[in-house]
């Protein structure tokens, strides 16, 4: 009886599958480690820049059916993410910002508020209104002139304003209180600005 012949190539297969498979779970595990890690989300709201320099603010904010105060920091699988922005009496609302979450990076969010500016006519020595409120450090107040001649409007707080033909004067008002504003000139007509 003629004895049975090893094959080699079937003894070194044997061997390498144990060490193949180590391999293939190694490497699983790094791409599962690095492929599906969260990455972060900073979420910011500010001003715009178009009257004073950009501040930033502390407004809510939702995203993922979570909600914080912006500056806010979450961790987030990787995907498509809405972030949606509260409403301010004193600003425009920003729209819903689609944001992409990358597995271990910082992606970011910004909604930008315009401040929504209070207008104020003036013309032929009288105002428009009597009273106006603003937020302070935020509200831009604007005097407009839509008449020939110049207006030149005072109070305590800014002196006097003159205001040319078909011109306007903007204002913002560091501080909270109440101020009145009259005509240069002696005539009865004033405004109340309540900053608040």
């Amino acid at each position: 009886m003629k004895g049975r012949k090893n094959n080699p190539r079937f003894g070194t297969l044997l061997f390498l599958i144990p060490i193949l498979l180590v391999v293939a779970l190694v490497a699983y595990a790094v791409i599962d480690t690095t492929s599906f890690q969260d990455g972060t989300l900073i979420v910011r709201a500010q001003t715009s820049a178009r009257y004073y320099q950009t501040e930033y603010l502390n407004l809510s904010v939702s995203v993922a059916g979570r909600s914080g105060i912006t500056p806010f920091t979450l961790s987030l699988p990787q995907g498509e993410y809405t972030v949606s922005f509260s409403s301010d009496h004193w600003f425009t609302t920003p729209p819903p910002r689609n944001v992409n979450v990358t597995s271990r990076e910082s992606s970011f969010a910004v909604g930008v508020y315009n401040p929504i500016p209070v207008v104020v006519t003036v013309n032929s020595s009288k105002f428009n209104a009597t009273s106006v409120a603003v937020l302070h450090q935020a509200t831009p107040m604007i005097w407009l002139n839509p008449s020939s001649e110049y207006e030149v409007i005072s109070s305590n707080l800014t002196g006097r304003i003159i205001i040319g033909p078909m011109q306007n004067a903007t204002y913002i008002f560091k501080e909270t209180g109440a101020y009145a504003f009259s005509f240069v000139g002696g005539t009865s007509a004033e405004l109340l600005v309540n900053a608040v």
